[in-house]
């Protein structure tokens, strides 16, 4: 094998000649070896030895057999970090060194020799895996650490000389890098990230991930960190290099096209709308909104976003409520987003903007019928958007027509709540407001009585929306509207004026509402009289005066002026015929005349009545003793009439006790709690009285299983077809087209259906009272709808039961002909003889005996 090397023929036999002299004084160098190693310094070995190798070596030029350069810069190397070793310290192959080549199959070095560590976590690198997958691109030591990959030059890496080592394979990322801020940076001295700052030289780690390059990047701007996560971004969803370039780093000028990246359809949302020109001529782009780093809302005082363009209007909105509700953390109110749109922004001119006067409505109501904003922090705010949409306003809306939309009550930019005293809808300014479209109202309310007593902060004055609600607003001729004639004074200016709190306050008198209602005036209104004076058409609608200015309809003077609107042909004295005389605290003449008609009254009708109670009580006793004088049977005996009566007594205090609880305004009620039945006795009194009852129950069940009358009895009482036959008979009879009365046992088919009636309501009712008795027990396994359907049941079952007492019942022992004034089997428990063998023929009278 001989060396090729780029020289002639001539200086290749006399290297043949060099190597072959330095063999036949072996013998002389091995000497002055051991005298070197043994007198000299020990450094000097490897001087001696590289001298040696140089001395072939030294020329760069030099190639082996295979076209490799095996020659060495001895500046280089010199120079290099290895300067200090021998050539056999890396070169550890061993090899003929007198002969040429020196190896038979030469070996590369191995750096790991030296460097264990650094060459363990380079293999787990990302280098080191594609070295391992036997990629012809691998860098390997050299590559890196040579010097323009000179193997005997090697470098420290630091943070600039490693770029150019990346530069050798990564050359389309150095030239990214060297365009950027960074680069820039390092230029000018600063102490700028390289690429072994983001790219780890041995370890482990792959190239960095998302969350990984975000940390990268924190360790230097740690304040755009912060910021990212203020405005509500967390760590990894985004990449800094996703808007910065991953090499670049420049900065996002112009940003758009970084941020089409992630936000591909924004771009085009800005087709058709006010910043389009704008983003075309590159007067505005993303960040002339959106903060690079701080997307959340600005504090107070601080500009960005839609205030960098449109100060003035950021500067209202900081004062309005929906700013306000943001300082204090309610997120969900609204901003300039919510209401223009985040990038389709179109002028208010625009029909399809959500701000133009038709859709503001429909924009508002996107929060203001929201559930969610509606609860915000556990309060209910206003519905406002039905009730609108319901109102005269809204009507008009809906059709297209020029009406008032939230923005010309409430502001736009600077709508404030109505406790603020610059809102447009506190109660001062509600007459300004309301007059930009009903300007004659607004004056006349602000020169009437009511509106001079807001000016002068009598707060409690009626204002636009105290009578005509906020927004559900009708015309005065509509039946739903507060200012409604029908309304107006028991519901409107009854709120004020028959407050008696307001009254003692202001000095208000008494009973004018109570005295327009004991008018003429006032019943006719009830009855929905349409030509009939209401509130309004004596003390004007918005320019009410009071009764001591000359100029109110009111007034003396003018009093004449006001009736004769209705009546032509008033005067003085006819004006003074109706006023709120009530209200004067003083007896006039037609209060004495009062006075003795309710005497007169209670005179003549309490004679009456003692008259004919004296008449009552004798016809009573004659019915009782023509009765009894005449043959009887047994139809109850002494046991039966204690159950009547007991089952009498119970049900009737049961049901005035049961219904003065769902009725408690009726007058009867309001007596019983006068003379002590409070809710508290009232509820045991009831419970006591269905004891009673229900045990009055088990006594009769008892009766009838135990007595033989019992027994017979309740044969008797049970269902028989036949009965179904008398009935139909009965009714025949008694319409005239039968001549002859059924013929019915001991109990007809009347008393049948009251008895079975009677026994199903008691079970009913025991059943339905006791949960209700005991709710807390029953839903214990019962489920929770069971206590609500029995309120239900025991309340109807109730009226049920009480109507057929008295429709049924009542009947056949106080109203019909034949027993008037009344039944007297209840009491003594005999029936006559005769009536009893005319009603029940068919009947045994050993039954009854």
């Amino acid at each position: 094998m001989k060396y090729k090397t780029a020289l002639d023929s001539n200086d290749k036999r006399t290297l043949n000649q060099k190597y072959l002299c330095s063999s036949a004084s072996y013998n002389s160098i091995l000497l002055s070896l051991f005298i070197a190693v043994v007198i000299l310094f020990p450094f000097s070995i490897y001087g001696s030895e590289n001298e040696d190798c140089l001395g072939c070596h030294e020329d760069i030029e030099l190639e082996s057999e295979k076209g490799k350069l095996v020659g060495v810069n001895a500046a280089s190397f010199s120079g290099s970090v290895h300067q200090d070793l021998s050539c056999t310290d890396c070169h550890t192959q061993s090899g003929d060194y007198e002969d040429t080549p020196h190896f038979a199959s030469y070996r590369e070095v191995d750096c790991n020799s030296c460097h264990d560590e650094a060459g363990a976590s380079f293999d787990k690198n990302i280098h080191g895996k594609l070295h391992q997958s036997g990629s012809t691109n691998a860098p390997n030591c050299i590559i890196c650490h040579g010097k323009n990959g000179n193997s005997h030059s090697i470098q420290p890496l630091d943070l600039r000389s490693a770029e150019n080592a990346c530069r050798q394979c990564h050359q389309s990322e150095t030239d990214l890098y060297d365009s950027g801020k960074h680069s820039s940076a390092a230029l000018s001295g600063k102490n700028s990230p390289g690429c072994v700052s983001c790219h780890p030289t041995h370890n482990a780690e792959l190239p960095p991930s998302t969350g990984a390059i975000n940390n990268l990047c924190k360790s230097c701007h740690a304040d755009a960190m912060d910021q990212i996560h203020e405005g509500g971004q967390f760590e990894g969803a985004i990449s800094c290099v996703a808007c910065h370039d991953v090499h670049a780093t420049h900065p996002p000028e112009g940003s758009i096209q970084a941020c089409v990246t992630c936000h591909q359809t924004t771009g085009d949302d800005f087709g058709g709308s006010v910043h389009e020109d704008l983003i075309e001529e590159g007067d505005m782009n993303c960040l002339s909104c959106h903060k690079s780093h701080q997307m959340s809302d600005a504090p107070k005082g601080k500009d960005f976003g839609c205030g960098a363009c449109h100060e003035d209007i950021e500067i209202e909105y900081r004062t309005s409520a929906h700013r306000l509700a943001r300082l204090h953390n309610d997120n969900i109110a609204a901003t300039c987003n919510d209401c223009h749109g985040g990038h389709h922004v179109l002028p208010a001119s625009n029909p399809a903007s959500s701000v133009s006067h038709h859709e503001i409505p429909n924009t508002c109501g996107k929060c203001h019928a929201d559930k969610a904003v509606i609860t915000s922090d556990y309060v209910r705010l206003p519905i406002s958007l039905p009730r609108y949409k319901e109102s005269i306003h809204g009507a008009d809306w809906k059709l297209d027509k020029q009406s008032a939309v939230c923005t010309d009550c409430h502001g736009i930019h600077d709508l404030q709540s109505g406790i603020a005293p610059t809102s447009m809808i506190h109660k001062q300014n509600l007459a300004s407001t309301c007059g930009k479209c009903h300007a004659q109202e607004s004056k006349e309310y602000l020169n009437s009585i009511h509106g001079r007593a807001l000016a002068h902060g009598v707060t409690d004055s009626p204002s636009c929306t105290d009578c005509h609600d906020e927004h559900l607003i009708f015309k005065i001729d509509d039946p739903r509207s507060k200012v409604h004639p029908g309304v107006q004074a028991s519901e409107t200016c009854a709120k004020c004026h028959e407050d008696p709190e307001m009254a003692a306050r202001y000095g208000l008198p008494s009973g004018v509402i109570e005295s327009y209602k004991d008018s003429y005036h006032g019943w006719a209104v009830k009855r929905d009289g349409a030509a009939v004076a209401s509130c309004i058409d004596c003390h004007n609608t918005h320019d009410i005066g009071s009764l001591m200015d000359s100029t109110s309809s009111i007034h003396p003077t003018q009093v004449v002026n006001t009736c004769g609107k209705c009546h032509p042909k008033a005067n003085a004295n006819f004006a003074a015929s109706y006023s709120h005389v009530l209200a004067q605290d003083k007896m006039m003449v037609h209060d004495w005349v009062k006075i003795i008609y309710i005497i007169a009254i209670i005179i003549i009708l309490g004679g009456m009545f003692v008259h004919n109670a004296i008449l009552f009580i004798h016809d009573l006793k004659h019915h009782y003793k023509h009765v009894h004088d005449q043959p009887t049977i047994v139809r109850m005996n002494k046991r039966e009439v204690v159950q009547h009566l007991l089952l009498a007594i119970s049900f009737t205090c049961l049901a005035i006790t049961g219904f003065a609880l769902r009725f408690p305004e009726t007058w009867w009620v309001r007596i019983l709690t006068e003379i002590g039945l409070n809710e508290e006795n009232r509820r045991l009194t009831h419970r006591a009285l269905a004891i009673i009852m229900v045990a009055g129950s088990f006594y009769h069940m008892y009766y009838l299983m135990v007595t033989r009358r019992g027994r017979m009895i309740f044969m008797a009482m049970l269902p028989v077809l036949p009965d179904v036959k008398h009935a139909i008979e009965n009714i025949g009879y008694h319409l005239g087209f039968k001549h002859e009365r059924p013929r019915f046992a001991m109990f007809d088919y009347t008393a049948k259906a009251e008895y079975w009636a009677l026994i199903w309501g008691t079970v009913l009712m025991t059943i339905t009272g006791l949960v209700l008795w005991f709710p807390a027990i029953a839903t214990s396994w019962l489920p929770a709808w069971v206590v609500r359907v029995c309120e239900v049941v025991h309340f109807y079952e109730a009226i049920l039961a009480v109507a057929a007492i008295i429709i049924w019942h009542f009947y056949f022992v106080i109203v019909s002909p034949r027993e008037y004034p009344m039944s007297w089997i209840w009491i003594t428990g005999k029936m006559p003889r005769e009536e009893w063998e005319e009603l029940h023929p068919e009947s045994d009278e050993e039954n009854n005996l």
